[in-house]
């Protein structure tokens, strides 16, 4: 910052003023600053060159409260009444409890687009028309880019992407109605986009237990344990975790506050790895599911949470990460065995989803989600060697694959639970037409039809069909979602009917548990325990990709 100063001479009591003007607006810039970047794609690193991420770990509070057993470091930025305030840090003494509530909040300014293509970062010609294709049927057309670059000992990563989007609206609901219109007028798979046009903020209230002491700072709080490492949470309801690396509060969209923790990708996986896939299978596979973890936390990066303060949630949305307090000896051996290792395939990073059970067959990333498809997420046979020369010929049948497969790598091993390779549904009619009508009343359900389905049989286009209309869903969650949560898409109907030759139950037989795209984990379980390593794993769910250590060499 350049100050320029008046010839006369200024006294020494002006000369303080000045100085402290110019550290309260450096402070309040910092603060800005920090605030803003939370809703960048920017990562920060360590000094190690080890990315630093924020994951949201709870949202919609009221209250929170931070201790540790060493001493606790607070920074905020006070509240001077509509001022630059004064950047503030406390040091509380080990053991004593500090209370962060809210005192005043204005929730984020949102709107909702429906997304109609998706496109790869660069390809100008590509773009335009598009563009140009869209903005003559809808007049008006909005460009938004998703995700970050990074730069990692030379190694370039890149996961941009361009959303093409038409119809804003203010609400979630209008835009999915919007995006069915588009979808039924077109047969365009559409998508909703959610962008951030201004952002929340707030007033919170600090205070020690005991009213030691009591501050307020603007717009976000964080601390760090120093000497011990964690910090020691209890969230409103009474729920408890402990946090390594740096916690940080701040408001959510909604004006109600939101707990992040920003911490070094490998330490995250240690908290992370153990909550996805049990620390007990082989090493191998552990290993195998540190590699895969790591590349879901690249590849997401700036790609999703374009609302909220961090790049990353901790559940099943992103990855499900439980703390500190999750970590686990054999899963943290995985984590460090495999330090910096991502999957690479054609010099570009993999994006390295992964699911439950794959019920036998992969499915294509672009048969799941409203993304590019990628050459390494190719739907594939799931088996030992011997596994394909039956299974190839059985799958042509769907129905007899589902109800007589051959073994499978996911039917085997530790993971190869009853219930999940291959799974029954029964539902009553009128629970049938309860659920359709959640989404659309159609009266009484009489048919559902698979229009289309994916390499794996994963229903991709589903009608319904009912006495007063019909409703035709895109994707598998959706589809799983409309009928009560299913294990997967992968499924055929029977329908048992009454004495009036209407519906009377749903049987439904169905294989596997999640969407089946990228590493199958009980099949992963498995291939360690017949003795592959983790490398040949990821080789054969990933299309023939290779690892790669980007950084801790």
């Amino acid at each position: 910052m350049s100050i320029f100063l008046p010839s006369r001479e200024i006294s020494a009591r002006s000369w303080f003023a000045l100085l402290l003007l110019v550290l309260i607006c450096q402070a309040a810039k910092a603060q800005e600053n920090e605030a803003a970047f939370l809703y960048s794609s920017q990562v920060k690193f360590d000094r190690r060159g080890v990315p630093l991420v924020t994951i949201g770990m709870a949202e919609g509070l009221e209250r929170i409260e931070l201790s540790a057993s060493s001493q606790l470091y607070l920074h905020f930025l006070e509240d001077a009444g509509g001022r630059a305030g004064v950047r503030k840090h406390l040091v509380v003494p080990p053991g004593k409890v500090v209370n962060l509530s809210i005192v005043s909040a204005s929730a984020a300014r949102v709107g909702f687009w429906c997304g109609v293509s998706r496109l790869p970062y660069g390809q100008k010609e590509m773009l335009d028309q598009t563009v140009a294709r869209w903005r003559e049927r809808e007049g008006s057309v909005q460009v938004f880019e998703t995700g970050g670059v990074m730069g990692l000992e030379g190694l370039l990563i890149d996961n941009r992407t361009l959303v093409v989007a038409v119809r804003r609206q203010e609400s979630e609901a209008g835009a999915e109605h919007e995006a069915e219109e588009i979808f039924r007028a077109t047969g365009t798979k559409t998508f909703v986009h959610q962008h951030l046009e201004k952002p929340p903020s707030g007033v919170i209230r600090i205070a020690e237990e005991g009213d030691a002491f009591s501050f307020l700072a603007v717009d976000l709080v964080t601390a760090e344990a120093r000497q011990s490492g964690r910090v020691k949470i209890t969230l409103t309801g009474g729920r408890e975790l402990e946090l390594a690396g740096e916690v940080i509060v701040a408001f959510d969209r909604s004006g109600k506050l939101v707990l992040i923790n920003r911490i070094d990708v490998e330490r995250m996986l240690e908290g992370l790895v153990p909550a996805e896939i049990p620390p007990s299978v082989s090493l191998e596979a552990l290993k195998a599911q540190a590699v895969v973890a790591r590349g879901q936390v690249f590849a997401k990066l700036g790609a999703r949470h374009f609302l909220d303060p961090y790049l990353l949630c901790a559940s099943v949305h992103c990855q499900v990460y439980a703390g500190a307090q999750a970590e686990n000896p054999r899963a943290s051996e995985a984590v460090r065995a495999t330090r910096g290792e991502l999957l690479f395939l054609g010099g570009q990073l993999v994006d390295t989803v992964y699911s439950a059970s794959c019920g036998g067959h992969t499915e294509d990333n672009d048969a799941v989600w409203s993304d590019l498809a990628s050459p390494a997420l190719r739907g594939r046979l799931d088996g030992p060697e011997e596994f394909f020369a039956q299974a190839a010929q059985r799958f042509k049948d769907l129905r007899g694959w589902l109800a007589d497969p051959p073994p499978a790598w996911c039917q085997q091993g530790p993971l190869g639970k009853s219930g999940v390779f291959r799974w029954r549904r029964d539902i009553p009619a009128e629970d049938m037409d309860r659920l359709v009508a959640q989404v659309k009343p159609l009266g009484r359900v009489v048919a559902l039809q698979p229009l289309e389905r994916g390499a794996s049989g994963r229903i991709k286009l589903l009608r319904v069909i009912g006495t007063e209309g019909e409703l035709v869903v895109q994707r598998e969650l959706p589809i799983r979602k409309l009928l009560g949560n299913l294990r997967s898409a992968l499924f055929v109907v029977d329908i048992e009917y009454d004495e009036k030759q209407m519906p009377a139950v749903f049987h439904i037989l169905g294989a596997g548990w999640g969407h089946g795209v990228g590493m199958c984990q009980a099949g992963a379980a498995a291939m360690a325990a017949a003795g592959r390593d983790y490398r040949a794993i990821l080789g054969h769910y990933y299309g023939g990709a290779e690892v790669r250590r980007v950084y801790g060499e």
